[in-house]
């Protein structure tokens, strides 16, 4: 479905620098919103004329700027005028809907064999694209893993698990690990049910998910956890808004936190250089939940 594993970046970044500002004198109105909302201080405002760029080195490319213009008299290079947009509020949810959509969202874990059509997924990454990150720097990918290399992921998950699981289960460890690991033996009987499902051909891991999405972000980042569970979020409620499955695979991410980062990368067909932060199974609901409970 997807001929390139990752998402792409975003379609607009300042990468080089050789950013271009200017604003025509006949459609300003000397508002003055955009020197307030430029984080950066890229503009500056002089007295009875219209602001000036003074330090293009500066932008990060948020495009608060062009977007807090009424009246388009702010040109931006990075944001030619056919990607500036209306917002079209009266399409924006109330208070109340978005507060059902999130009482409704839910991991159902019935996902059917049914795929996830092309452009459901479409939505869900370009929400991801559209969550907030840390000085606007965009660095979160996400990295589509569909039939085989969702199969060799549960594999290699499932083998780091039962492994662990024979070495501190076994009799003269069992004494240890209860005193130092009382979590670990209590899921021990979970870890023999999950070796049951997986021999049987179920997904225990995976949840049967006809798609995984890995958020990933470059090694040494330090805002990437931040950055890519924010993605996450927003791809999870555009899958509700579609009523579409997501499972945070939390077991996922603690066994390949203990496995060496290169062989981690090509597992997954990570963008070079990145590291994984989240994991998101997507699937088709057999059903979907008919009631909340207060939480």
């Amino acid at each position: 479905m997807f001929p390139k594993s990752f998402y792409p970046p975003p379609l607009f970044m300042n990468t080089e620098r050789n950013v271009n500002i200017s604003v025509e004198p006949s459609l300003c109105r000397h508002c003055q919103r955009c020197v307030q909302v430029c984080p950066a201080s890229v503009l500056a405002w002089t007295s009875g004329r219209v602001p000036q760029m003074r330090a293009a080195g500066q932008c990060i490319g948020c495009g608060h700027c062009v977007d807090v213009c009424e009246t388009g008299a702010l040109r931006h290079s990075l944001f030619p005028p056919g990607c500036v947009h209306e917002v079209r509020r009266d399409l924006l949810p109330s208070p109340e809907s978005l507060m059902e959509l999130l009482h409704a969202r839910r991991s159902n874990r019935t996902i059917t064999d049914c795929p996830v059509p092309r452009a459901v997924l479409d939505d869900m990454l370009e929400a991801a694209r559209y969550a907030p990150t840390a000085e606007n720097t965009r660095r979160v990918r996400v990295t589509v893993l569909e039939g085989a290399r969702i199969h060799e992921l549960e594999r290699v998950v499932m083998r780091f698990f039962l492994g662990l699981s024979r070495v501190l289960m076994a009799r003269p460890m069992r004494p240890l690990t209860r005193m130092l690991l009382p979590d670990l033996y209590a899921e021990a009987p979970e870890l023999a049910r999950f070796r049951e499902r997986w021999e049987s051909g179920e997904s225990p891991c995976c949840c049967n998910a006809s798609c995984v999405l890995v958020f990933s972000a470059p090694a040494g980042y330090d805002f990437a956890w931040q950055d890519c569970n924010l993605a996450y979020q927003n791809a999870s409620l555009m899958a509700e808004a579609h009523q579409v499955s997501q499972v945070y695979l939390g077991l996922v991410q603690m066994a390949l936190r203990f496995m060496p980062r290169g062989k981690v990368a090509r597992l997954l067909n990570l963008p070079k250089g990145h590291v994984p932060r989240a994991y998101m199974a997507v699937g088709i609901p057999r059903f979907l939940y008919p009631r909340y409970t207060e939480r």
